[in-house]
């Protein structure tokens, strides 16, 4: 690496990287603090800027030569991308060539190492000024996105991920058929806190990588360098209690990459940090994630049906809600997610009477307590604005509230594709349903919206 007593400064593209500090600064003035590893790859790559660099002479000079794993060097590349902001599809500063290495390009700002100077800021003051006015434009009208924005949101987590982690249902044995229930209620509690991590894009019930499927195949779609993994779970019994197994593996080779066991007594305050241990192991940062809005079964079971975004699991779901509405203690989460879900089906005919019953248990539940600021909380608000009040207004901006807190939502996508829709904007609201289509395809509901929309003038 470079002498750490003197300070250096590359140009790549918008950013000034500085060393010693590992830090990147934008042009706009804005900063950011890469990690060890990521700051000494990009060293790695400015120092040779123009050439490929294999992953041999990476592992060497940013690793002294260690062992790694097949995937350190391609998420670390991800991580890298993400934080300069290039395509991997259109990539302007940061190149991977097949089978070579990697390259960070020349382009038009061909870095120049500057030793114990600042970034000149003649022209940064004046980009700061207009970025400003831009923002200032952009926040206009309350804060509510207009329909030529329908871009605002940048859906990184279903555009190009840095990893790709496909969940299947949980299992159970042939013995412990009753258990289902229970696998479905972990399942969704395990898509809850995987979608809300930035870096990994958690797809659902997806097992044929390379088809040809209305997803495009998952590496079809996002290149074979993307790196894939399966998560696995199976419920089993230790002694008297209930376990779940998970195995993460490389669905190419079936190469076990992590496991660990989950007590189902243990809850979301059990399962969260297990998947933290499962991220650490996959080089990506885990998050500080809100842990279950509710720890009930029938709520998770709810939240999978409500989410198929049909009429025959929305009476599943009903069901389920109108149940946990008649114990003494009803949850704050309880109550938001049977009025979105009451909000969404009221007016289908063949759901009258249980919506009807639903709304009663509902109008017994105080409404006193707020439930906490999840995306799920985010979500039902906004599905009870938009088929309650048509206020898409609304909806939309606590949509994209929770999609930033959880880019892999794919049934938040879905609403958004209904408020834009509402809005007159078809070409959004396609572009919102492919995307969700894409984080689920087990949704059927999803990939008949999509095909109407499609075929309809």
């Amino acid at each position: 690496m470079s002498d750490k007593s003197k300070s250096v400064s590359f140009v790549i593209g918008p950013w000034a990287f500085k060393t010693p500090g590992n830090e990147l600064v934008h042009s706009d003035g804005h900063k950011l603090k890469l990690e060890d590893k990521i700051a000494h790859l990009l060293e790695a790559l400015c120092t040779r800027r123009g050439d490929i660099v294999s992953k041999e002479q990476l592992i060497d000079q940013v690793w002294q030569g260690r062992e790694l794993s097949e995937q350190t060097i391609p998420v670390a590349i991800s991580k890298l991308r993400k934080a300069l902001g290039d395509d991997i599809n259109n990539p302007k500063m940061l190149a991977t060539i097949p089978r070579q290495g990697y390259q960070l390009l020349p382009g038009p700002n061909a870095p120049t190492a500057l030793e114990n100077k600042r970034t000149p800021l003649t022209s940064v003051g004046f980009i700061a000024v207009f970025l400003a006015i831009l923002a200032v434009m952009y926040l206009w009208n309350d804060g509510v996105p207009q329909d030529a924005e329908s871009d605002r949101i940048q859906f990184a987590n279903s555009e190009k991920p840095n990893v790709i982690v496909t969940i299947n249902d949980v299992r159970t044995s042939d013995e412990d058929k009753e258990k289902i229930p229970l696998a479905i209620a972990i399942s969704e509690m395990s898509s809850y806190y995987l979608s809300q991590v930035p870096d990994i894009l958690v797809i659902r019930h997806w097992w044929n990588l390379d088809a040809p499927d209305p997803t495009g195949g998952i590496y079809t779609r996002y290149g074979s360098a993307t790196p894939v993994y399966s998560l696995k779970g199976t419920l089993i019994k230790d002694g008297g209690d209930d376990i779940v197994s998970f195995v993460l593996s490389n669905p190419k080779n079936d190469e076990v990459i992590w496991s660990g066991m989950h007590p189902v007594t243990a809850g979301s305050f059990g399962l969260f940090p297990l998947f933290g241990t499962m991220l650490d192991r996959l080089q990506v940062d885990p998050i500080t994630a809100n842990y279950a809005p509710d720890e009930t079964v029938s709520y998770w079971r709810a939240r999978y049906f409500m989410q198929l975004s049909n009429p025959g699991a929305a009476r599943i779901a009903v069901g389920e809600l109108s149940s946990l509405l008649a114990k003494e203690e009803v949850s704050p989460a309880i109550r938001v997610s049977a009025e979105a879900l009451a909000a969404r089906w009221k007016d289908t005919p063949s759901m009258a009477e249980q919506i009807a019953q639903l709304m009663t248990r509902l109008d017994r539940i105080p409404d006193e307590q707020a439930p906490a600021q999840n995306h799920f909380a985010l979500v039902d608000k906004a599905s009870a604005f938009l088929f309650s009040a048509n206020d898409t207004k609304s909806a939309i901006v606590l949509l994209e509230a929770a999609l930033e807190q959880a880019p892999g939502d794919h049934y938040a996508l879905s609403l958004l594709a209904e408020a834009k829709l509402m809005r007159g904007d078809r070409t959004a609201a396609i572009e919102a349903y492919k995307k969700a289509f894409r984080l689920a395809p087990y949704a059927k509901a999803y990939g008949s919206r999509l095909l109407e929309l499609e075929n309809t003038q």
